[in-house]
């Protein structure tokens, strides 16, 4: 008896948690809009880290076979058509999302790269987070011929845990920056419906614009393309643009125990900001050029 009564109580905490969760961004927004606004400016100060791809052409190699065999995905022919660096990233997000809803994993795992999540994920068929997300499309990407990074993307209020792990994908043919999220499938676009960069987005919100959020081809019925979850995304932005951080080498193997890359990490901050308690051990810096141009 008392093991129902902790399991409903348990339940009960974890509904409350999800509805104050969903209250508490959408009435933040203006006043998260406000915190952005009175950032004072990113700044070109001198820093001691430098962003780098290390990209494994044997491990890019095995992944291209497996996904083939194993999950029917062509990555070396997607590499070699003539479609856009947008259009490879747009396909990519869409398998990783149709073959991967989001929920919270249910165990570890200690190599937390392309082929365990995958293994993971047909085992475990309910999905996995954002974080596991991003890894999983990134090195599909990377072995894909795409230059990418994921970013985990801060709230200032150092109580909120809720942070957001997106990719950003390089447009060679734009000679920018792109995000793009499998979890919650969606991207932003600017008026010409070019697709827009992390900071990008960041200074959109400044300047007082309303986001335009779309959804990744084929979940045009998905919560986020309904009225109410496009209302969402604008205030759940809002909340996650105050700081970012992310790798300073990128290639496979970035996370877990058995990762393979110098464990290093770098923070863009806006100047005078404190981000020591939610940050790892790393470089923190206000100069945004330093942070996302490599």
């Amino acid at each position: 008896m008392k093991k129902r009564v902790l399991y409903i109580s348990c339940l009960f905490l974890l509904l409350l948690t999800s509805c104050t969760s969903l209250n508490y961004v959408e009435k933040g927004h203006q006043k998260n809009i406000e915190k952005l606004q009175a950032c004072a400016a990113y700044n070109s100060e001198p820093v001691n880290f430098e962003i780098k791809m290390m990209v494994d052409e044997e491990q890019a190699a095995r992944i291209r076979a497996y996904f083939k065999e194993k999950a029917d995905l062509d990555l070396e022919a997607l590499a070699a058509s003539q479609i856009s660096t947008w259009e490879k990233a747009l396909q990519l997000a869409v398998f990783v999302a149709k073959n991967i809803p989001h929920d919270n994993q249910r165990e570890m795992l200690d190599d937390r790269s392309a082929i365990p999540l995958w293994e993971y994920s047909r085992r475990i068929p309910t999905g996995f987070n954002c974080r596991w997300h991003s890894i999983l499309l990134s090195e599909l990407m990377l072995a894909a011929g795409i230059k990418n990074r994921f970013i985990t993307c801060h709230p200032e209020w150092e109580d909120d845990g809720d942070c957001h792990v997106v990719n950003i994908v390089w447009l060679p043919e734009l000679n920018k920056w792109a995000m793009i999220d499998s979890d919650m499938v969606e991207f932003v676009t600017d008026a010409d419906g070019t697709p827009l960069s992390l900071a990008e987005m960041r200074e959109e919100v400044i300047a007082g614009h309303t986001l335009n959020i779309n959804v990744l081809p084929g979940f045009e019925d998905y919560w986020v393309a309904q009225p109410s979850g496009i209302s969402y995304m604008q205030a759940y932005w809002a909340k996650n643009l105050y700081w970012f951080s992310a790798h300073t080498t990128y290639g496979f193997n970035l996370e877990g125990t058995d990762r393979t890359l110098p464990d290093s990490y770098a923070a863009l901050i806006p100047p005078g900001y404190d981000c020591s308690k939610n940050y790892r051990s790393g470089h923190a810096t206000s100069n945004a050029q330093a942070f996302w141009d490599f």
